[in-house]
């Protein structure tokens, strides 16, 4: 997965920072500033998520989601809640159909707490990250690497 990974990195990704092993972060867009969230806050986000090979299996992006065919007339596209924990483990997402919050893979959770506020960026983390041997449904096949690109946006 290592090398598929700095395949897609040197091709996608260009002079991505390893924050550990199996876990890379790119930095899109400049945040507004640096400082840290306090644990007691919520952001938005919109993502994008996708396998190595440009494949999306998730979006909060409307035009994105019709794009690459994903598109569902009972899903609401717009920016999801995460509320900010004390560790990167309590994260949590709150989307139209989680209303208690849900937690997220390590590698989404990984990406988020690289963030600043408006920040862009994108997290590539492999499978022990991301969904394991078993994958999630038809989308994501066991021993997948993935990529999210996130960016912190105001609150819809």
């Amino acid at each position: 997965q290592i090398d598929s990974m700095e395949v897609y990195a040197a091709k996608h990704l260009e002079s991505v920072d390893s924050t550990s092993y199996g876990f890379y972060y790119k930095q899109l867009k400049e945040p507004k500033d640096t400082l840290a969230f306090p644990s007691d806050t919520s952001i938005y986000i919109n993502y994008i998520g996708r396998l190595l090979n440009g494949q999306v299996f998730d979006t909060t992006i409307k035009d994105t989601a019709k794009f690459y065919n994903i598109y569902s007339s009972s899903s609401t596209y717009e920016p999801v809640k995460v509320s900010w924990g004390e560790s990167v483990s309590d994260l949590k997402l709150y989307s139209d159909s989680s209303s208690d919050g849900s937690s997220v893979i390590t590698g989404f959770a990984l990406t988020l707490w690289q963030m600043h506020k408006y920040e862009k960026g994108a997290g590539m983390f492999f499978s022990p990250y991301g969904y394991g041997t078993s994958g999630s449904g038809k989308a994501i096949p066991g021993y997948a690497p993935l990529v999210f690109e996130i960016e912190i946006v105001d609150e819809p």
